[in-house]
């Protein structure tokens, strides 16, 4: 997973914790509460929202294509705080994966937000549309990146890649952010190639793809958001 710091507030945190000897560690891949140790001073919270699931596709008319767009990925929120201003039992909500697209042409569902509380909010990516089988050249898009959420350093999500066709060859969009599913071209006369899941906290799935004479299939899911906690005390 990425894990993105700006360069003076990383200095600032490490001078923060050279004051401090013992650091206590949370992660959460599922929803849970987040307990504050006894002495705690300061805590460095980063949240991840879930991806956004790929495309799914209906069969391929000979000669044509079908193609379904990649998943955006979560957003990614981070916060440096004081732990009096976390309470004793925050509530963690672990972003969903977006679904994957089903089979038949199916857009893929959007990814949760991931939160600790209301002090670090990181949003979900949205899921991939797809196209119909058509012989024409043309794109269809991925789903958006994740808005920027709350917290003091805030990055948005990256969009799903594009999936595209003409006549019989086909390429599905790449699920969006580090670790999103891998996108396929496929050329030979029914060929059809599922989307692949994201397999980081937050990417997205890839679309799903088929040329001419291919069958349906669904695209590729979400990875699910993620939290890590580090306390100063």
């Amino acid at each position: 997973m990425t894990q993105p710091v700006s360069g003076d507030w990383a200095i600032a945190s490490v001078a923060r914790a050279a004051w401090f000897n013992t650091l206590v560690t949370a992660t959460f891949g599922a929803s849970g509460t987040l307990t504050k140790p006894s002495g705690a001073q300061w805590v460095w919270i980063r949240c991840w929202g879930g991806g956004g699931g790929g495309g799914g596709i209906a069969a391929a008319t000979a000669s044509q294509h079908t193609k379904g767009g990649g998943g955006g990925s979560g957003g990614y929120s981070e916060s440096f705080l004081s732990a009096a201003s976390v309470a004793g039992g925050e509530t963690v909500t672990v972003g969903a994966a977006g679904t994957a697209g089903a089979s038949g042409g199916g857009t893929g569902g959007n990814g949760g937000s991931t939160s600790v509380g209301t002090l670090v909010i990181a949003l979900g990516g949205s899921g991939g549309p797809n196209a119909a089988s058509s012989a024409a050249a043309f794109g269809v898009a991925g789903g958006a990146g994740a808005a920027t959420g709350t917290g003091q350093i805030l990055l948005p999500g990256f969009p799903g890649g594009q999936g595209w066709g003409d006549a019989g060859l086909g390429m599905s969009g790449n699920g969006g952010g580090p670790g999103g599913g891998l996108g396929r071209v496929v050329g030979s006369s029914s060929q059809t190639v599922a989307g692949q899941n994201g397999t980081q906290p937050g990417a997205g799935g890839s679309g799903a793809v088929a040329s001419g004479g291919g069958g349906a299939s669904a695209g590729g899911a979400g990875a699910a958001g993620f939290v890590s906690v580090v306390w100063f005390v």
